[in-house]
């Protein structure tokens, strides 16, 4: 009667068996799991951190670059040997220059007439920054000028001239960028000769609409049809994106090929204009000033084969656009930040305005920004 339970309950001690084994693999799999999300989630927060401090160093730059381009007194004229162009670029040659390291502390010299002197010393050397004059740059947002044909005429001629000067492309494919970028400004939905609207967009294997509005940032180009990774790249430093369709060229902070473009004639020879701004490299220099835009524009007749006037009002000696450019570098960690900002001029009141943010742009990934924050009228003076 009881000869099979020996033979059961060895089959019962083996059940045990397999039982206890799978409750251990079980534990030591979740055991695995914590410890593995316990690390990922330290990790995360490390990273959190570190993204806290990119973002606030990059703060702090943006404060303080603010603080140079407000205590600009003179914004008749800007010009490259300012404190905002020197911002973050030390004279190679002041070897002996004062130290820029920046200290909170506030003091003020013996001498009660001298300005109150700050200086920041952030507590470590990876940190790059500076100022650029996006008004030295060819405004993209002017191709969609509105009013007499002679006008968008103008500034057509201006962003082709550029394009022949970058030699970005023969003459057909550089009327199909300037139709298809037309077309992307342009409020309508209606096809200029060569551009390219909503509907082919749409039939692409990641559809999207034309914008039909102003662009927000260099990086939309990259929608543009036509608009290659290798075209933005020659392009990017002589054009910029700013809020605005009437935006003027600062002579002083311009470079030969974006002042030669404004020809209303086929550029040829960048002679003239390159002689014109050599004149920038004088010690002495003080910035051009409103009487020299005519020699300025007797430049720009030189740059073609048939004498041609400059594209009107396009001229001018001083800057309201600044970018503020940060890079952070903490270990592994890259942190970006490009500010667009708006210095308005002095009022004739003759109070100081205020330094406002008009686009801001970060992430960790310096060549290839997208816009992650926009902010009007934000005074960061």
């Amino acid at each position: 009667m009881f000869k099979g339970f020996p033979h059961s309950s060895g089959r019962q001690s083996g059940v045990v068996l397999v039982i206890v084994v799978a409750a251990v693999v079980l534990m030591v799999t979740l055991l695995a799991l914590m410890i593995e999300d316990q690390h990922i989630l330290v990790r995360r927060i490390a990273n959190q951190k570190v993204a806290e401090q990119g973002y606030q160093y990059a703060q702090g730059v943006n404060s303080w670059a603010a603080r140079v381009l407000h205590d600009d007194k003179n914004r008749q004229i800007d010009y490259l040997d300012e404190d905002w162009a020197k911002f973050g670029r030390p004279d190679e040659e002041d070897g002996e220059a004062e130290d820029e390291s920046f200290s909170l502390d506030v003091s003020s010299r013996a001498d009660e007439e001298e300005e109150e002197q700050a200086t920041i010393d952030f507590g470590f050397d990876g940190l790059e920054y500076s100022i650029d004059d996006l008004q030295g740059k060819y405004n993209l947002n002017n191709l969609g000028t509105q009013g007499e044909p002679q006008i968008i005429a103008g500034q057509k001629r201006i962003f082709m001239n550029l394009l022949e000067i970058l030699e970005i492309g023969e003459f057909d494919e550089r009327e199909r960028l300037y139709g298809a970028l037309y077309d992307w400004i342009d409020e309508n939905d209606l096809n200029h000769p060569n551009g390219v609207e909503s509907g082919e967009y749409a039939s692409k294997k990641t559809p999207y609409f034309a914008a039909d509005q102003k662009l927000t940032s260099m990086g939309e180009l990259r929608f543009v049809e036509g608009f290659s990774e290798e075209i933005i790249t020659k392009l990017k430093p002589h054009v910029t994106v700013l809020p605005v369709d009437n935006a003027r060229i600062n002579i002083n902070t311009v470079s030969p090929e974006v002042m030669a473009s404004l020809s209303n004639g086929t550029v040829s020879d960048l002679g003239s204009v390159q002689n014109f701004l050599a004149l920038r490299e004088d010690p002495a220099f003080l910035g051009f000033n409103a009487s020299q835009i005519e020699q300025a524009k007797t430049a720009i007749i030189g740059v073609s084969v048939v004498p041609t006037q400059a594209v009107p009002n396009m001229l001018q000696v001083n800057s309201q656009f600044f970018q503020i450019n940060s890079k952070v570098t903490l270990g592994d960690y890259v942190y970006c930040m490009e500010t667009v900002v708006l210095r308005e001029s002095v009022g004739e009141d003759l109070t100081v305005p205020k330094v406002s943010v008009l686009n801001r742009q970060h992430n960790t990934l310096c060549e290839e920004q997208s816009p992650t924050t926009t902010e009007s009228d934000e005074d960061i003076s």
